[in-house]
């Protein structure tokens, strides 16, 4: 497995809504493959920087 680094990120500011709708993917997840899943959010630190980590 590729180790990732993620001195670039931080914890994403999400809404409730969104805890919610993650929580739900995690336990579908988990069902279907019958293993622990957590997904985490996250954001870059740099406003000017895209989900792919190239800068906008």
């Amino acid at each position: 497995m590729k180790k990732i680094s993620f001195d670039n990120y931080e914890i994403a500011q999400i809404t409730e809504s969104d805890k919610r709708r993650i929580q739900e993917l995690e336990k579908s997840i988990s069902s279907s493959l019958r293993k622990d899943v957590v997904l985490i959010a996250y954001q870059s630190k740099c406003a000017n920087t895209g989900r792919s980590g190239i800068i906008c």
